[in-house]
């Protein structure tokens, strides 16, 4: 079944992607309103699409129009897809065991835990699930893998008094998580002395022996192995479910994913580097059938999958920082005559609250470094007023796109799983909603256990 839905999908998502590849900024000066929006969405441009697919999940009637029944067609889909995964709830209740006697002690209960409240939702809720997988598979040991600064390594270590090995490619944020230990003990004393956490900057590939590696630093031998990330990076979850799959001493996978636009493809060229390799075992596709059909996304389009329908209901700037960006390259284009180049500008996030587009020019152009004599006030207001009835169509142009961003995480994580079942049959995989989706978009962790 869960085979025939991601295959469902992956056809489902087929003549959308050229929309869903679409970039914004390049939203005006490609006219992508006419181009990739449907004429029959854009007689519909008054219509929020994100109050309109809430209307329709929640209570079906007969489709008036090509547009509801395109809104019904994804709730359908998000319908088949809940019949398959877990909400955290449910996982707890149906599948984890009981809470064990360790479960007493809480990094809670310091003053502070030096984590962002979204950071530390992400631990307070993952940590205790790790700990009770272990204890389903008689797991020695954890590996937190892609650990940064160690926040859920920390956690799981002190809390449930298990060893944890944090491995981190990055020797300075290894560093930033070792004074942050330091931080904490000034606030809780005995943390210091009893925390099983220890960590290494090596770079794990498909030969790294997770025995070697936690003897060496450990100082004693394990076993059995429960390799976990939170938000790990690209590939790197291809990379962890690989080993889970092909290291008899890796027992249990809990992984959440993150920057799908970082993670490569087989059969999609990466946009920077203009390689691609059909036999990459970490980039997607990793399941048989979507690798034999050759199937492809492309960068813009998993950099959508990071995107959260909720998250985006619940942001009322009318994606400001997108418009402005947007109308920025028309002076980028018009102005300066910028025509290559376009898509390696980097901006980042210029905007704060309550910027004009003037305020946000000015910025642009100093971080550019392009001459400021060719613009002034006046152009600036005269390009805002040309274009500012285009502002809602973007808006409704984003809403669109971001409707289909689930379905396109879904179909990398449903590719993950029908990996994990085809690759170790007698496991038990799940995919679990364990985050709330406005504090942390990517909620979805994929769990194995041998």
């Amino acid at each position: 079944m869960t085979e025939q839905i991601l295959l469902g999908i992956r056809d489902f998502l087929q003549p959308y992607l050229p929309l869903l590849n679409s970039h914004n900024v390049d939203y005006l000066t490609c006219n992508h309103w006419n181009t990739y929006v449907p004429e029959w969405i854009r007689q519909e441009d008054t219509v929020d699409l994100y109050d309109l697919f809430e209307k329709r999940y929640k209570q079906r009637s007969p489709a008036r129009h090509l547009l509801e029944e395109l809104i019904d067609q994804i709730v359908d889909w998000k319908r088949k897809i809940e019949q398959i995964t877990y909400t955290r709830e449910q996982f707890e209740e149906q599948i984890l065991p009981e809470k064990c006697e360790n479960e007493l002690k809480s990094l809670k209960h310091t003053t502070r835990t030096f984590m962002s409240p979204k950071k530390e939702h992400e631990v307070e809720i993952l940590a205790p699930i790790i700990n009770r997988l272990a204890n389903m598979v008689n797991i020695d040991s954890i590996i937190d893998y892609g650990s940064g600064r160690g926040y859920l390594g920390v956690k799981i270590s002190y809390d449930y008094e298990r060893n944890v090995l944090g491995i981190e490619s990055s020797e300075e944020i290894l560093h930033s998580g070792e004074k942050r230990i330091e931080t904490l003990s000034k606030y809780q004393k005995e943390l210091h002395d009893t925390i099983k956490y220890k960590t290494t900057s090596t770079i794990v590939n498909s030969e790294t022996n997770f025995e070697k590696l936690f003897s060496e630093t450990f100082d004693s031998y394990s076993s059995s192995f429960l390799l976990c990330s939170l938000h790990a990076c690209g590939s790197l979850s291809c990379s962890l479910l690989n080993h889970f799959v092909e290291n008899l001493s890796v027992r249990a996978v809990a992984n959440v994913a993150c920057c799908y636009h970082l993670l490569e493809e087989k059969f999609v060229a990466n946009p920077f580097t203009n390689y691609y390799s059909e036999n990459d075992p970490c980039s997607f596709p990793l399941s048989h059938r979507l690798i034999q059909e050759k199937a492809k996304l492309g960068r813009n389009a998993r950099m959508l999958a990071v995107q959260s329908f909720e998250r985006n209901k619940a942001d009322q700037t009318l994606n400001a920082g997108l418009w402005y960006r947007a109308l920025m390259q028309v002076l980028l284009v018009e102005i300066y005559g910028l025509a290559t180049g376009l898509q390696d500008i980097k901006l980042g996030k210029l905007t704060k609250k309550s910027m004009t587009f003037e305020e946000y020019v000015w910025k642009a152009v100093d971080k550019l470094k392009l001459d400021k004599t060719k613009i002034t006030s006046n152009v600036i207001n005269n390009y805002w007023i040309r274009y500012e009835s285009c502002r809602h169509q973007l808006h409704t142009f984003i809403q669109l796109k971001v409707l289909f961003s689930g379905l396109i995480e879904m179909m990398i994580l449903l590719d993950r799983l029908v990996f994990l079942e085809e690759s170790v049959p007698t496991a038990s995989s799940y995919l679990v909603a364990l985050f709330d989706p406005i504090k942390s978009p990517r909620r979805w962790c994929l769990v194995s256990l041998k």
